[in-house]
Formats: C-alpha cells, structure tokens, sequence
C-alpha cells in the first residue's frame, strides 16, 4: 500500500529509467527433482529453499521444481557459468534429500497428479483461481533478461521479439514427452502451457508505453492478477529489474545450447536497440502469422518449415536460423557459433527419442537427463 492506503503501482516509476548498464544479462533455469529409483518426479524444492543462499534459487509452482537464477552479467558465458555453478549446489542439495536433479521442457513420466503447490502465498492463490489448469502445469523453461533504458525503447523491444519466438523455440525444443506418452511434439511444454493459459504464449504488439501501462492498470484495477507475475507471455516487459525477458525457449540439459541461446537473444536484442536508437524502425509482424512459424516449431523442432513474412513462401526452419544468425552475426559481431552448432547436431527433443527408440523405456529417458545433468554439473 501507499501512503494514501491504495495499492501500490504494478509499474515502478523509475520503470526503465534506472541507471542500470543496458545490454547486462541475467538468466532462469527450471530444474526438476525426481526419485532415484522409480525417476518420478518427487518433491524437495521447499526444503531446499530453506537452506540455499538467498538469491540463487526460487520456489516454482511445484515442490518438486525449482528455479536457478543466475547474476547479472555482461556476456552470455557468464551467466552460463553462474547456471552451471548453481547445479553443482542443487546436485548437493539433492543428494542430501535422496533425490537426482535434472531438467527438460516437461518430465518425460512426471505426474502432475502426484505433485504439491508450492507453500508460498503466490501459487496458493493461482491454486486457487485456476484450479486444474495451473496443477497440471508441470514445465520447464529457460528465460533470458537483457536490461533496456527507456520505456518506448523497450515496448519497441517487446513488439519486435515476437517475431522470433519460433526460432528460439525450434532450437530449444527438449520435451517431445507428456505424463508417460509420446505427444508428436517436439515441444509439449507449449502444448501444456502457453497454449492451454491465458496470459501466456505468444502476446500481442502494444506499439507505446502507454498502450502497455494501461493494459497493466487495466489488470490491477480489475482485481485480474495479483502481480506482474501473472503474465506468463513467450516475451513480456519486467518494470521492476528494467529488462525485457524471453521465456520462449525449453529448459535445456546442455549448458552450452542455453549459452548458444542466450547469445541469440542478446544478438536479436542488440541489434533491435540499433533499430530503435538508428531511428529506422522495421515492421511488427502480426501474431497470426507468427503463430504459424510458432505451430512449425512446437511440431517439428527444426525439422519443419518457416513461412518468410516477405515473401509469404516456405523456407526450410533450419535454413531459417542460419541466415538470420548470420545476419546477427554480421550486425552485431556476436559469437554465435553454438547456434550454428545447434543447426548442424540432433536437437535435445531428438536425442530424447532416440534414446527411448534404443531402450524401448521413457524411464530411461528421464535416467538419461538426469544422468548428462549430473555430468553438467561435475564435469564427469
């Protein structure tokens, strides 16, 4: 509350105006706790929480979920390095609890049914308001934070990034698995999530600051959500740490694919910011189309097809990426060597099938992420 008794603004009023270095990146990545023997997903988050330092780890809607979060960072390497420190700790803590750590866009056997809400009061109220929806919402993401000046500066951000949400996701597509079941996804996770939620997916372009704060102003005022939090969009604005952040992408088990995917958001949002500040300022495509790419990418990975907005045709995905990572390159002098490296190897969602196509056992799928999670961690 204020000091005239009404609720505190969802928006800051220094939103996007702090004096914070703009380009310095930060990260998220949701890991799962699973039984040992059985490698079902089991809880364990809470206590956790209880004992980690504060600032490197934060309770998820599940007990048997939690969330890595990295510093504040000039590259994408650092973080990186910060996300594989912070499994090293997690892997302690498990093992403490009798429990193995991993990670993927959904479990490949996890049974939402099976699992707790979190204790704290913001899950106990989405509990409450969602019912069914929100319990069966058992997924992993990995998000990215690049810290923008400005407030139109970054809606500009905001409505452009769209555009992109299927590339990140075809590259990071890592659960072609739900509750023990082959989904024809190589992305359940957007199945089970963006596509089943409101307020989440893929957002609509607001085109000012002021089209954006109204819409906030509009959910508080309503009693629609209780915080910013509540908004679970593919991209959405973050007044509170100046960032914009890209939550399009599955939580990945190797950490150089989450490098090589912080390293194309950091390249996209810099050379946006060149549009921005250059003053030549390229169209927002519309979520009907973008959507179609996004269907491509949620379906096949990178095995699918792109539709091109100017020309209207059919690109290979693959083809896709490589040009615009070599446009990025180009712009902004990037490494984005990892995404190449991405576009020329199996993707995780197919190194998930193709070990269940050997051993004939989605339990093992879920052993195997465990297991390269482990090696992450320790260098094994």
């Amino acid at each position: 509350m204020n000091s005239a008794g009404k609720p505190a603004p969802f928006v800051p009023e220094d939103a996007f105006e702090k004096d914070l270095p703009e380009g310095t990146l930060g990260a998220e990545e949701e890991l799962w706790l699973a039984a040992p023997e059985t490698l079902k997903l089991a809880g364990g988050a809470q206590e956790i929480l209880d004992s980690a330092p504060r600032g490197h780890f934060t309770g998820e809607l599940v007990d048997c979920e939690i969330e890595s979060n990295s510093g504040v960072h000039d590259t994408p390497g650092g973080v990186v390095s910060d996300l594989i420190s912070r499994r090293r700790e997690l892997l302690e803590h498990a093992e403490r609890l009798g429990r193995v750590l991993g990670t993927s866009g959904t479990h490949p056997i996890g049974d939402w049914r099976e699992q707790e809400i979190i204790d704290k009061p913001h899950y106990q109220r989405l509990k409450e308001k969602l019912g069914w929806l929100i319990r069966r919402n058992n997924t992993f993401s990995l998000h990215a934070h690049y810290a923008v000046r400005g407030r139109e500066k970054a809606v500009y951000l905001f409505d452009r990034l769209r555009e992109y949400v299927p590339h990140l996701l075809a590259l990071s597509v890592n659960s072609p698995f739900w509750q023990g079941e082959i989904t024809d996804m190589q992305s359940s996770r957007v199945l089970i999530f963006s596509r089943s939620m409101h307020r989440a997916g893929l957002p609509e372009p607001f085109g000012s600051w002021e089209a954006y704060a109204g819409y906030v102003d509009y959910l508080q005022r309503s009693g629609s959500v209780d915080s910013l939090g509540e908004i679970w969009w593919d991209i959405r604005p973050h007044p509170g740490l100046g960032t914009i952040e890209v939550r399009a992408c599955d939580a990945q088990v190797a950490p150089w694919r989450s490098e090589a995917l912080l390293s194309l958001t950091t390249a996209l949002c810099d050379l946006l910011s060149r549009e921005y500040e250059s003053g030549e300022r390229q169209p927002v495509r519309p979520g009907r189309e973008i959507e179609e790419n996004k269907w491509s990418a949620q379906r096949y990975g990178l095995e699918g097809t792109f539709a091109d907005h100017a020309t209207h045709e059919a690109v290979e995905t693959r083809e896709a990426i490589g040009t615009l990572a070599e446009l990025l390159e180009n712009h902004t002098g990037r490494d984005l060597s990892g995404v190449a490296r991405i576009l020329s190897e199996p993707t995780e969602a197919d190194r998930q099938l193709k070990v269940y196509r050997e051993t004939g056992s989605i339990r093992e799928v879920a052993r195997d992420l465990a297991e390269r999670v482990r090696r992450s961690a320790t260098g094994g």
